[in-house]
């Protein structure tokens, strides 16, 4: 008998198992990808809330420091008009000093404007009470659903949106008590409070001193007559 020598299998991957390596390391790579870019912009979510809050922290900062040295002489003006679905306001102090470098008689407007993707942006612009030039304006935030301004009225004991005084720095003036700025940006929304120096002086209570207590008269007693006979 003749014997046939055994035929050696074929070494190597078939086509079929290339196939599925491929695929195997393509789903690793593509879930590889999807975790960084998950990380990624989370941690790009986290600055810009940081730099959000930052900010608005600056800007309370800012308010604070405006409100409490706000002269007696400053007129304080307060619009607020409808653009369509919005409300645009405009808080404008006039006849007071640089809150950046202090000089005299400015006048300092925070205001909204529509921007044209939609939404809001708050503004601020600062120039010279007597000067005829047009205003020089800065962005200070972008993209806000809402906001607005409102002053506590101490005549009605209610808020407002509009406040008027007499732009004259000889006239007098009886700002609000307290103002109040409520903002709202993608899904978080902030209200801050700010106190309004008065520009009034306060009456000075007299203090009141005490009297001695009068002690009361003692009793004088009736003779009581005899009992006759």
């Amino acid at each position: 008998m003749k014997s046939h020598p055994q035929r050696q299998s074929a070494s190597g991957f078939t086509l079929l198992e290339i196939v599925v390596v491929l695929a195997i390391v393509a789903l690793v790579l593509g879930a590889v990808y999807s975790l960084a870019s998950g990380t990624i912009t989370l941690a790009d979510d986290v600055r810009r809330a940081r730099l959000r809050d930052s900010r608005s922290q600056a800007f309370t900062t800012f308010c604070e420091r405006l409100m409490t040295e706000l002269p007696a002489s400053a007129a304080f003006n307060l619009k607020t008009t409808q653009d369509g679905g919005q409300y645009l306001a405009a808080l404008e102090l006039q006849h007071v000093p640089s809150p950046f470098d202090g000089t005299p008689d400015c006048k300092v407007t925070l205001f909204t404007e529509s921007m044209t993707g939609g939404g809001l942006q708050l503004m601020i612009s600062l120039q010279k009470t007597t000067d005829e030039q047009p205003r020089m304006s800065v962005v200070l935030f972008e993209d806000l659903a809402e906001c607005g301004w409102r002053v506590f009225d101490a005549g009605t004991r209610q808020w407002a949106t509009m406040w008027n005084e007499d732009t004259n720095e000889n006239a007098p003036h009886i700002h609000p008590l307290l103002l109040e700025w409520s903002v709202t940006q993608g899904a978080e929304k902030q209200r801050r409070v700010f106190w309004i120096v008065p520009n009034e002086p306060v009456a000075t209570a007299v203090p009141v001193v005490p009297t001695a207590p009068v002690e009361p008269a003692a009793p004088v007693a009736t003779p009581v007559p005899p009992a006759g006979n």
